[in-house]
């Protein structure tokens, strides 16, 4: 479906497309973008138009703008609603006794789309402080700092959770969504 959904995304973008030009620019196999156009033009969604003896044209059908169209609007409902899930989740973590009593909060993991939601979330949040560790970097030493207790490490990696948890107070973002 999404292979479908970046063909007619092309289609509608580049007019004289080839299937070599769809397959490079989409990072799809070059078969792959053969059955899938010729899928597409059998549900009516894709048309062909002969150039010449050696070139064919692409274009999407109405049905297939409507169709490029639902898709399009499912993939944003779907972004919208995970985005929605992980602030709610955030929030709620923030909001638990377990992390009440935490001075500062820890993001640790890469600086991606997880991460961007987290920290819109903790933006949100009054008096909460944070601080982004990149995965690699040492968080700061707890051994002995009697004020390292109150912190809390928020990871959004099954790996980075079982690398943390054993030293320090670590919540998986994710892990808290199922």
């Amino acid at each position: 479906m999404e292979k479908e959904h970046l063909i007619l995304s092309y289609i509608q973008q580049q007019e004289d497309a080839t299937q070599r030009d769809i397959a490079r620019d989409t990072g799809m196999g070059l078969g792959t973008v053969n059955i899938l156009l010729k899928k597409m033009i059998k549900k009516g969604l894709v048309k062909i138009e002969r150039l010449n003896a050696r070139s064919l044209r692409y274009m999407l059908t109405p049905k297939g703008l409507k169709e490029k169209t639902e898709r399009t609007y499912k993939y944003i409902k779907r972004s919208y609603d995970h985005i929605t899930a992980v602030t709610r989740t955030v929030e709620d973590i923030l909001q638990s006794a377990y992390l009440q009593k935490a001075d500062i909060v820890y993001l640790y993991g890469p600086r991606n789309e997880i991460y961007e939601i987290i920290k819109l979330a903790l933006q949100q949040q009054k008096g909460i402080k944070y601080t982004y560790i990149a995965n690699g970097e040492p968080l700061p030493d707890n051994n002995g700092n009697p004020d390292f207790a109150g912190n809390v490490v928020l990871v959004w990696r099954l790996e980075d959770e079982e690398k943390l948890s054993g030293a320090y107070r670590t919540v998986n973002i994710l892990k808290e969504l199922s």
